[in-house]
């Protein structure tokens, strides 16, 4: 039986044995974290002080008090209530005053409108104010030297010479004592191809102009690659292997200097320009604040900072890597969430005559702080370095693009293309669909869907490409014909006169000519009246596709069997894989298409004007004729076999 007592003692000898068991957990935690902490004692420091507030508070005539903590940072929502506030006292204060009200009126209205003309005003009234004061001053005998040398900043003086210089062999003295190596950049500096291999050109057909090298973070190098490649900047290799020689490469020298050596060493190796990175890592450490004898309202940081000097200390890193989860895991349950660590990435770009750095921090509460937050500072440093590079070397956003599309618009120009046509190969890249038997679907905007302003303007163009021939009439097949045969017309002044496929009521006597169809499938028959086509008539063939030559060869054949003179075949799409422009070459007439289809190929629309496409046409025809040569060598082998 259990007695009364025993029965109320229980609940008491659950919760001592629960509180044994927290502070043996609390002892275990402890003496985890000190063996952990143990092993990073060197970079252990007393004052890298980075939360703001905190240095603020540790002055003598500022108390902390842990009630001033929800007082002294303000939420976001809290400051809009207080800002709107301030706004409505202001607009209730100038409501009776004209000149107030005159001038905050942009709060009230913002618009571009508003503003324009602004500028212009702003400069003509310092322009005349300026006039006004030389006025006074030639007035008053006041006379300006023109020349301003001693405000100008002479960088050819010996003084700035010898600082140079002197800041120079500083920094290398510095460098000297670095022993960092990279085990890649060794085998590079002792293969006899890696001058070839660095010395290399650029690749112009992917759009870059320059060579440069790296030798940042291996995780962090696509990032580098994918920005810098819009800027025309190809990198040949990345060395990221880089390997600490000593303690004092870990823990005395700075990011800086790390990230020149990088640098330094890489260039003296490929001789291209080089981007290098080094990112350091910092815990704060946990602060004695002067609490002004009120000690009961701060029991976290001070508390902890008496209890165990290793916690409380700061810890500086130059490198990141595993040790930051390390430390960061046998800090996180002995300190407050709130403690600040900070990632700092320094970049430093060198060319052998230009060294320049830049930045990127991330300050992490230590609950969310782990190795991977290294990619945000890291991105930051390759953003500002890039701008400042930008400015540097002026380096153009995508530069080749603009250069390619100016040179696709010379040739076309030149080849007597315009703006039309790239319009419409655009259009029928991006729009066209490849359906069986290789029939290209151009429904979108030229078939059942007229894109008229697209036609009026593929019209004018080849429009202009026909004027010498001075056409009287154009000829066309009813009904996919017209969609560029009316637009035309326009431009020409000319009628329209098309060929329909079955006989009409009014068609008494016509001409008439029969063609197979591929789209339809079947043959089929183009009729022409004889009363709108004579023999002094210069007729002008005009069509949507080119493709077999059939229809084509129907209408060059009744304006042949009418007398009349035929001065010409333009279409907005040609087949050129197909043998349409073959089959009407015995007639002797100039062809005229805006786009040349090159294959369909697996679905695939491709156009004879697509760089490299030429290129690749090519190198197949080489292969085909050396497969033949081959063959033709081997036969006579055979045969004496």
């Amino acid at each position: 039986t259990t007695s009364l007592g025993g029965s109320s003692s229980s609940p008491s000898l659950a919760k001592t044995n629960s509180l044994l068991k927290m502070a043996a957990l609390n002892g275990q935690t402890q003496r985890s974290a000190d063996a952990t902490l143990s092993e990073y004692a060197d970079f252990s420091c007393a004052d890298n002080w980075l939360d703001e507030e905190l240095v603020w508070m540790m002055n003598d005539d500022n108390l902390y008090d842990a009630s001033m903590d929800d007082e002294h940072v303000k939420s976001l929502d809290e400051q809009l209530d207080e800002w709107e506030a301030m706004e409505d006292g202001a607009n209730e204060e100038d409501e009776d005053d004209d000149d107030d009200e005159t001038s905050n009126a942009w709060m009230h209205s913002d618009e571009p409108w508003d503003h324009w003309g602004e500028e212009q005003r702003q400069q003509e009234e310092e322009a005349a104010a300026a006039a006004a004061s030389a006025g006074d001053a030639t007035a008053s005998g006041v006379h300006f030297n023109a020349r301003a040398d001693s405000f100008l900043f002479d960088s050819d003086s010996e003084e700035d010479e010898e600082e140079l210089q002197r800041l120079e062999q500083e920094t290398l003295d510095r460098l000297a004592k670095i022993q960092l190596r990279s085990p890649r950049l060794d085998r590079a500096a002792k293969s006899p191809n890696a001058k070839a291999f660095f010395d290399r050109e650029p690749d112009t057909l992917e759009g870059y102009d320059r060579m440069w090298v790296s030798a940042i973070d291996n995780v962090c190098f696509k990032n580098l690659v994918g920005l810098f490649r819009n800027y025309g900047v190809q990198f040949a290799d990345n060395f990221g292997d880089w390997q600490d020689g000593c303690l004092e490469d870990s823990s005395v020298a700075t990011i800086e200097d790390i990230a020149s050596y990088k640098a330094r060493e890489v260039y003296n190796i490929t001789g291209l320009p080089c981007i290098a990175s080094r990112t350091s890592f910092e815990i704060e450490p946990i602060p004695t604040l002067n609490t002004g004898g009120s000690s009961n309202n701060n029991m976290g940081r001070a508390a902890m900072a008496n209890s165990n000097p290793r916690v409380a200390s700061g810890y500086k890193f130059n490198d990141v890597g595993m040790h930051v989860d390390y430390i960061c895991d046998a800090l996180r349950p002995l300190s407050e969430p709130t403690r600040v660590t900070r990632f700092k990435t320094c970049l430093c770009y060198y060319d052998g005559e230009m060294e320049l750095f830049d930045y990127g921090i991330c300050d992490v509460d230590l609950h969310f702080s782990n190795s991977l937050r290294t990619f945000i500072p890291m991105s930051q440093a390759i953003n500002e370095m890039m701008q400042k590079l930008t400015l540097t070397f002026g380096l153009e956003y995508q530069s080749w693009l603009q250069a390619r599309l100016a040179e696709g618009i010379a040739g076309a120009t030149a080849a007597g293309s315009g703006p039309a046509s790239l319009k419409l190969r655009d259009r029928v890249l991006k729009e066209g669909k490849v359906l069986p038997n290789d029939i290209i679907d151009v429904s979108a905007f030229m078939d059942s869907k007229v894109d008229v302003n697209l036609m009026d303007e593929c019209a004018k163009e080849l429009s202009n490409r026909f004027l010498k021939e001075k056409p009287n009439k154009i000829l066309t097949v009813a009904t996919t014909g017209l969609v560029i045969a009316l637009p035309m017309a326009k431009y020409l002044q000319v009628p329209v006169v098309y060929a329909r496929k079955e006989r009409n009521v009014v068609m008494a006597d016509t001409f008439k000519a029969g063609y197979s169809s591929k789209t339809v499938g079947k043959n089929r028959e183009l009729l022409v009246s004889k009363s709108h086509v004579d023999e002094e008539d210069r007729v002008l063939i005009v069509d949507d596709f080119l493709s077999s030559g059939a229809s084509q060869e129907a209408l060059l054949r009744i304006v042949a069997e009418s007398g009349a003179t035929a001065v010409g075949v333009g279409v907005l799409l040609e087949k050129a894989y197909e043998s349409g422009r073959q089959s009407l070459a015995g007639f002797d007439v100039p062809i005229q298409s805006l786009c040349r289809i090159a294959s369909v190929k697996d679905g695939v629309i491709q156009l004879l004007e697509e760089v490299g496409f030429d290129r690749m046409q090519q190198k197949k025809k080489m292969k085909e004729q050396q497969q033949l040569q081959k063959q033709q060598q081997k036969q006579p082998a055979k045969e004496d076999a």
